[in-house]
């Protein structure tokens, strides 16, 4: 008999298999989602991958068409950019609040994933700095330590980011990402609540850029 806490594991593995191949592109956008070979890869039923692909769809990952099937969603450029916009507003909430609780060892922290991101970059080596990335964040989000704005947060980030990874002109760019988290970090621990802003800005508005530009080269295919 499968107990509700067993529900609760089959659905949260099915859910990040799907959102890890998803923000990864290992599964590419406009794929068709079949829920009966997710369920045969991972070895579970239908019921938790249909579910997990429900709560995807609420987070905008996936759309689902007339027929019922999930596809893997792209976001229109309209979208794309009130999603930037709001990224703009919480980050800097999230990096003003945490900046007010950095610790000296927290302080080091933050530098050590900027020097890992630069160092990822350097190489070009596009998933370790997406980790790296990742590495910043969540550290900056643990601080301020407001999981309803994380949440949003990550949510938020999901839908563009991978847009932007995959972007022509993010070649050679990585570099330069690197320093704007460099930027931000010094900011936080200088408790510089303009420089902060600013760092923020500047950073997502290159997102912005090259996820339209992205989009605007696929919208022949996707519509």
């Amino acid at each position: 008999m499968t107990t509700t806490a067993d529900s609760m594991l089959l659905f949260q593995s099915a859910y990040d298999y799907l959102v890890d191949e998803i923000t990864s592109s290992r599964i590419r956008t406009g794929a068709r989602l079949s829920e009966n070979r997710i369920a045969s890869e991972l070895g579970i039923s239908r019921t938790p991958v249909r579910e997990a692909l429900q709560r995807l769809e609420q987070e905008g990952l996936v759309r689902r068409g007339s027929n019922a099937r999930f596809t893997v969603a792209q976001p229109t450029i309209k979208e794309a950019e009130e999603a930037c916009d709001l990224l703009v507003i919480l980050d800097t909430y999230i990096a003003r609040r945490a900046s007010e609780r950095l610790s000296d060892e927290q302080k080091a922290e933050l530098l050590d994933a900027v020097e890992s991101m630069t160092s990822a970059a350097e190489s070009g080596d596009r998933d370790a700095w997406a980790q790296a990335d990742l590495q910043f964040h969540r550290l900056v989000n643990s601080i301020a330590d407001n999981a309803l704005v994380w949440e949003t947060v990550r949510e938020t980030r999901r839908r563009v980011q991978r847009f932007w990874l995959q972007a022509p002109s993010m070649e050679g760019r990585l570099v330069a990402c690197s320093n704007e988290h460099r930027d931000l970090a010094q900011a936080m621990i200088d408790r510089d609540d303009a420089a902060i802003a600013q760092a923020v800005e500047v950073h997502i508005s290159h997102m912005r850029e090259r996820v339209v530009e992205l989009l605007r080269a696929t919208s022949v295919l996707f519509g």
